[in-house]
């Protein structure tokens, strides 16, 4: 169970690498962050702080570094969810993908299903839509993306 969206950028591939790997980048560009506050950083076991418009805030713990981006684990007391950032590309363009494999908390097969097939997936997909989206508008302009920018979202905003 996975959800991902993707976004082309006229940047390469080290240029995005560069930019994902900045200690509090999520304050540049992601439409629903208030404060990306970082504890350890760069690498492996790095740990950083999301806080959402709402309040919200996640803990994430990297668990991957590598030349395609990186994984990690975000919750709260307990993981949530496993987020994957994948660059691809060469010298003149490339890809950011973020793909998120949620914990969904229910035992229940059928629960499962039906929130994940009508609810929670198509919550997540907007949800990433509008990160990759701040993205390539941040790494464009290299000017901060408004709160909200491509709209509010009922978990985050």
């Amino acid at each position: 169970m996975h959800v991902e969206a993707r976004k082309s950028i006229n940047r390469s591939k080290s240029e995005v690498l560069a930019e994902i790997r900045k200690s509090g980048n999520l304050e540049n560009y992601h439409p629903f962050c208030a404060e990306n506050e970082t504890d350890k950083w760069p690498g492996i076991g790095s740990i950083d702080y999301v806080k959402y418009l709402n309040g919200l805030k996640y803990r994430r713990e990297f668990i991957k570094w590598d030349d395609t981006g990186y994984v990690l684990n975000i919750g709260v007391k307990r993981k949530l969810a496993r987020v994957e950032w994948l660059v691809e590309g060469n010298q003149k363009n490339s890809s950011l993908k973020i793909r998120v494999s949620p914990e969904l908390p229910y035992k229940n097969p059928v629960v499962k299903f039906f929130l994940w097939n009508f609810y929670v997936k198509h919550m997540l997909k907007t949800y990433l839509e509008n990160v990759v989206g701040g993205f390539a508008e941040y790494i464009d302009t290299q000017t901060r993306v408004p709160k909200n920018k491509f709209g509010k979202h009922a978990w985050y905003s």
